[in-house]
């Protein structure tokens, strides 16, 4: 029997350098680390494939310096630019006016012009992603582009109903996601949490596609040309 070759099993129009490459990609975070966490290897293998990636921090409630210090750095690690949404100190949230907050994701959507944008999801549990996400529907009123839900994001295990239909291979960028993710220092090392589960929850949406490393997205609207 013939084995299959990757051309063949993957072919060009279904990757992502094909579909992103030359473009701007916008991921959007509640908080410093959940980009690492929920779509580090997605974000570091669009950024080696061409794309311009923007890594969107909403927010930082506490420990203002130390967590920006330790987003840079997780920017930097896998080649991405950093915007701080609210970048004027300790903010929260949930005190922040919904027509503000939607305010500020039109205005990086008329900034970037994104071909996608990455974010939180509506099975999230943590109130502020669910406030990024909620905010980031209306921004499509001003233009057209990929929309998609990265798994919510978590310090220890929580069983969640998110069932993704889209699969990125990293394994390639599984290294570069799990040390974007120990540049969080004060969130895991400092409070003796373990980033290794998010390596194995990699490795078991690889073995839905059929290779070691995946990472699962939401579509919530495809342009397709």
């Amino acid at each position: 029997m013939k084995r299959a070759t990757d051309t063949e099993v993957r072919p060009l129009g279904r990757s992502l350098a094909s579909r992103y490459a030359g473009q701007t990609v916008v991921a959007i975070g509640a908080h410093p680390d959940d980009l690492e966490i929920g779509i580090g290897g997605t974000l570091a293998k669009l950024q080696r494939v061409g794309a311009r990636v923007i890594m969107v921090v909403a927010s930082i409630p506490k420990d203002f310096e130390i967590r920006l210090a330790e987003a840079k750095r997780g920017a930097e690690i896998l080649g991405c630019e950093l915007k701080l949404l609210i970048d004027d100190g300790p903010r929260r949230l949930e005190d922040v006016k919904t027509f503000d907050l939607v305010g500020m994701l039109d205005a990086v959507v008329r900034e970037y012009q994104p071909a996608a944008m990455l974010t939180h999801s509506s099975v999230d549990f943590h109130n502020d992603h669910l406030l990024i996400y909620n905010a980031c529907l209306p921004t499509q009123r001003h233009g057209f582009f990929d929309l998609m839900s990265y798994h919510p994001t978590n310090c220890r295990p929580v069983p969640i109903p998110f069932h993704p239909k889209i699969y990125v291979d990293v394994t390639d960028t599984i290294d570069a996601k799990m040390h974007s993710i120990t540049a969080h220092a004060s969130q895991f090392g400092g409070r003796g949490l373990d980033t290794e589960m998010y390596r194995e929850h990699a490795h078991m949406q690889g073995r839905l596609i059929g290779v070691p490393y995946a990472e699962g997205l939401e579509a919530v609207r495809m342009v397709m040309a």
